[in-house]
């Protein structure tokens, strides 16, 4: 698998004293890199039910994600039960891959929630999981149309995510102590 991995993308993880800046940085790197038209770094303090995106690039800027990124906020407490992709994230590592975001079937995912919310039409759903402790979510995804997701995107997200689940801790240890 690591040949699927460029050495772009593992030079994001090099230098890893300000996770702040690494997260940003991987964004458009692991984007371009999937062939997404936005990619987002979601994590949660899995114990205090806190959230924050920490990280977002796009390709084009009315592609940006309109929420903000510079605090942390309350998770709901209904989040799971309105979206099954976040339902399925707090118990199984493995990455969903959503092809048509408005064709998935509704045990998957809530098509119209993603839509209002998000705005993407296929999307990678990447689990930061550990001990049954969500602590972030990868979500590359494209906006313009639905996509199928290859076994290169696929590669390349699981390496991602095993990179990013200690920083993603440690980050979160740091924004909490």
């Amino acid at each position: 698998m690591s040949d699927a991995i460029s050495a772009e993308l593992k030079s994001v993880f090099e230098d890893t004293s300000d996770l702040g800046a690494l997260f940003q940085a991987l964004m458009p790197v692991y984007g371009r890199e999937v062939g997404a038209d936005r990619s987002l770094l979601f994590l949660y303090e899995p114990d205090q039910k806190m959230a924050r995106c920490v990280a977002a690039w796009q390709a084009k800027p009315e592609w940006a994600m309109d929420r903000p990124m510079d605090g942390w906020e309350a998770m709901p407490d209904n989040l799971a039960d309105e979206d099954p992709m976040f339902a399925e994230a707090m118990v199984n590592p493995v990455a969903l891959y959503i092809d048509d975001v408005l064709n998935a079937p509704p045990e998957v995912l809530n098509g119209p929630y993603e839509v209002e919310n998000f705005k993407h039409l296929a999307l990678v759903h990447a689990p930061l999981l550990e001990d049954s402790k969500l602590y972030g979510i990868l979500e590359p995804c494209t906006m313009a149309a639905p996509r199928a997701w290859t076994d290169h995107d696929k590669a390349v997200t699981a390496w991602t995510q095993a990179q990013l689940l200690p920083l993603a801790k440690r980050y979160i240890a740091d924004s909490f102590a």
